[in-house]
């Protein structure tokens, strides 16, 4: 399969990201003018699109551009799971021009995601996650 991977969100791809977001129990109840925002505000953005255009992968990328970059928000449509979209999007974030400085990449995910991920490279952390509402 081919596919075309895209770094800038229109308005259009921007409700295909929030479609994506709707089918997730973390991203469930979000606002499109709240993930216009959040697109702005993100360092890098990624998607994944069928031959049509159509959005079926995503992620994005909060950095420094040096020491550290977290990963956020990996998301491949259901439908187009098992096809190794999920490494594609990673192993492209980690090969993005600017953060070849980048010393350290982390991401949050559940328990149940930890081995795909520790196939990718990455270690679970003994540190703990603090979080403010």
């Amino acid at each position: 399969m081919s596919f075309t991977w895209i770094e800038k969100f229109d308005a259009a791809q921007a409700r295909e990201v929030l479609n994506l977001y709707e089918k997730e129990w973390w991203t469930k109840g979000r606002q499109y003018e709240d993930v216009v925002q959040m697109l702005d505000g993100s360092d890098l953005t990624i998607g994944c699109c069928t031959h049509d255009g159509e959005l079926i992968g995503f992620a994005r990328v909060l950095t420094d551009f040096t020491f550290k970059a977290f990963i956020f928000d990996v998301i491949v449509r259901d439908d187009y799971r098992g096809k190794k979209l999920g490494q594609e999007i990673i192993d492209r974030i980690i090969a993005m021009a600017p953060l070849k400085k980048v010393t350290s990449f982390e991401l949050y995910c559940p328990d149940r995601l930890t081995p795909f991920y520790e196939k990718l490279g990455f270690k679970k952390s003994s540190s703990n996650l603090l979080i403010k509402k």
